[in-house]
């Protein structure tokens, strides 16, 4: 099939990756009680452009950086923050199922190698004026962490299913087309 033109500043087609990837959905690969805990302790933070680029706040980067430091997937350095890949393979490879284990890795070294590249650029990021009052900005190494192994997994599924749904050939193409590299 053609792909079809994808317009990258737009968001993604309203499709549920779990509808066309049923990999994606045969169970947690990480804590969920824990994550669900961060999630509901930033859930009421708007996300904010930071002058000079970058988001602060937000559900999504600061539950990341709350779920990576209570699992102890983060090495502080003096000058920035790692993803330590060791820490998070133990961690998934205790909870992943066994046929699943071997993608998540994949995914995860990939991911925490592009995040650890980026690492001064998210440590300047932090260091910039809070935008949310009451909220430092939080590090976008633990949410890109994130963001990049849900579009591996996407772009990677190993049993993609394009008729599942409708909108599943354009979900895959989106993400096919437009980068992923908001850093």
């Amino acid at each position: 099939m053609a792909q079809a033109l994808q317009d990258c500043t737009a968001p993604p087609p309203p499709v549920s990756p779990k509808l066309c990837c049923p990999f994606m959905d045969q169970g947690s690969v990480f804590n969920e009680t824990i994550y669900e805990t961060c999630w509901g302790r930033y859930a009421e933070f708007p996300m904010v452009p930071i002058p000079g680029g970058g988001l602060s706040g937000g559900p999504a980067g600061c539950a990341a950086e709350c779920f990576f430091s209570a699992l102890d997937f983060l090495i502080p350095r003096p000058q920035y923050t790692l993803v330590d890949f060791y820490a998070m393979d133990r961690h998934v490879k205790g909870i992943a199922a066994e046929d699943r284990y071997g993608f998540v890795r994949e995914a995860m070294q990939y991911c925490v190698n592009e995040a650890n590249v980026r690492a001064p650029i998210f440590a300047e990021i932090q260091r910039r004026p809070a935008v949310v009052e009451g909220l430092d900005n939080c590090n976008p190494i633990s949410g890109f962490t994130f963001s990049c192994m849900h579009v591996y997994a996407i772009r990677n599924c190993p049993n993609w299913t394009p008729d599942a749904t409708e909108g599943c050939d354009e979900l895959l193409d989106f993400y096919n087309q437009c980068p992923f590299n908001p850093y």
